[in-house]
């Protein structure tokens, strides 16, 4: 960790990629030790997957919550751009994206969209990776169905 950064590690939510490249970018030009890591939902994988086969890649229809990030069709030049930011591209399951919801209700008082909670899934489904480092994440979105969000958070 550079001597001027608070933290290590950052866990964007990744859809389309914008924001996660353009994160990324600064995060990079500004202190390129930090490790740039794009979370997105399991059920919507098409950027994910184009990130590791470096290539693009399209799905079929999504099957995720988290429809903030819900692309099927990943844009190349995009791809390209992520491709020099971001040092992983992780993949969580939908219960994990919800118990994040829950965990920003109870722990910070935020009602955020499922997209918003990608980072803390991703710390849920591996502990072990981010113990011991300096973690944030991205927290932004609330586009919420309050009828939805009442099913996920109170079952």
């Amino acid at each position: 960790m550079d001597s001027g950064s608070s933290f290590d590690t950052v866990l964007i939510a990744l859809g389309g990629g914008a924001m996660a490249t353009g994160v990324g970018g600064v995060l990079k030009a500004s202190t390129p030790s930090v490790e740039v890591v794009c979370v997105q939902p399991a059920g919507a994988p098409a950027m994910t997957r184009s990130w590791h086969e470096r290539r693009v890649v399209t799905t079929g229809p999504t099957d995720t919550i988290a429809d903030g990030v819900a692309g099927r069709h990943p844009i190349p030049e995009v791809l390209n751009d992520l491709l020099v930011v971001a040092d992983d591209a992780v993949l969580v399951r939908e219960s994990s994206i919800v118990e994040g919801v829950r965990l920003l209700l109870e722990h910070t008082g935020l009602v955020v969209e499922p997209s918003a909670a990608l980072g803390v899934a991703a710390v849920l489904e591996d502990p072990q990776r981010f113990a011991d480092r300096h973690v944030v994440t991205i927290v932004c979105g609330g586009n919420v169905d309050l009828d939805a969000y009442r099913r996920w958070v109170f079952g």
